[in-house]
């Protein structure tokens, strides 16, 4: 059976010993799987170290990851801890295995503690400004700035996106989808609107792409490592702290976004000005809670339109629970606007 390149290899001793033989590795005593839902991430323990092996999928362009691995190279020269390549003899940064896919080699890290917290994430946002401005001074590849898939979509684009999704789930014939649909639609209409003003006053640059939890590596309270650039492009950079933000508020037990989070958010956002180069322009401040009503647009009008229908069904019925958060921001942004503004 031929392997779809398309997907997350799956690990084995097969695997294993091709990347062992193309770095020199020599013999691997064990390895484990780390996981990865876009990446197969494999700890190999060597003789004298521990490496991990990132193997992509067949999607992975070269230009693409070469991008990805001079942006982490910009950041460490920053000092922001990160993973950079353990190159070849011939200096590059990845080698193609017998499959196509693209696979690097870097340190395994030790680590303790996901930044999924009020008080790392605040830390986490001085972290972020510093790679920004690292970002933004960086000369990159020009492959650096767009990537196929991503837990994205621009506000711009967002809501003919989203009709195109609501079209697919209204084709399934499920009348309590069809009618949710029908209201995450309104709401990407409205935020649409409310976005449009502000859309062409905030910084756009090359980002992260995935500021959350264990992409941001801390032991104990010392950060580790930022990893995981694999969405990384070029975006209004409040785009990135909306990210982070929506995936705080959707962590099982919180309830919806009150006045207290929103008073949460300005301590993020002040956190991110006491360390950045060009501190966040009032606009910006007023669109970040508009970037963060906007997050669902990504999965109704990126997720539900181009994966099987497995997939955009799960998107789907997972996204009723995530837009009420999405709406009460809306619902009182007025409110969550002078918070960061006032």
């Amino acid at each position: 059976m031929t392997e779809d390149l398309q997907t997350r290899a799956a690990g084995s001793d097969e695997l294993v010993a091709e990347v062992a033989e193309r770095y020199g590795l020599g013999a691997c005593a064990t390895w484990v799987d780390l996981g990865g839902s876009w990446t197969t991430n494999l700890r190999l323990d060597l003789a004298e170290r521990v490496l991990v092996a990132r193997i992509h999928q067949g999607s992975t362009p070269p230009e693409r990851l070469a991008a990805v691995q001079a942006a982490r190279e910009a950041v460490a020269t920053a000092g922001i801890p990160t993973v950079t390549p353990i190159r070849v003899a011939d200096g590059s940064g990845f080698v193609a295995l017998s499959s196509g896919r693209l696979v690097e080699l870097e340190p395994f890290l030790t680590w303790d503690t996901r930044m999924n917290t009020s008080a790392l994430i605040t830390r986490g946002h001085g972290v972020l400004a510093a790679m920004h401005d690292a970002l933004r001074s960086a000369d990159l590849p020009s492959a650096a700035g767009t990537v196929r898939y991503a837990n994205y979509i621009d506000s711009m684009g967002a809501l003919d996106a989203s009709r195109r999704g609501v079209a697919r789930i209204r084709g399934w014939g499920d009348a309590k989808l069809s009618d949710f649909a029908d209201v995450a639609l309104t709401h990407v209409e409205s935020v649409a609107e409310l976005e449009s003003a502000l859309r062409d006053r905030q910084l756009t640059q090359i980002v992260h792409g995935d500021f959350w939890d264990n992409n941001v590596l801390f032991r104990g309270t010392e950060l580790v490592a930022v990893i995981d650039f694999d969405f990384m492009a070029r975006r209004p950079r409040v785009d990135d702290l909306a990210l982070t933000a929506y995936f705080l508020f959707l962590q099982p037990g919180r309830g919806l976004p009150t006045r207290d989070d929103a008073a949460m958010l300005r301590r993020f956002t002040d956190a991110y000005d006491a360390v950045a180069g060009v501190p966040l322009a009032i606009d910006e401040r007023a669109a970040l809670p508009l970037a963060i009503a906007r997050q669902p647009a990504w999965s109704l009008g990126r997720w539900v339109v181009e994966l099987d229908e497995g997939g955009a069904r799960k998107h789907a019925t997972d996204l009723m629970g995530e837009l009420p958060v999405a709406r009460a921001i809306l619902a009182d942004i007025d409110y969550w606007q002078h918070a960061l503004i006032g």
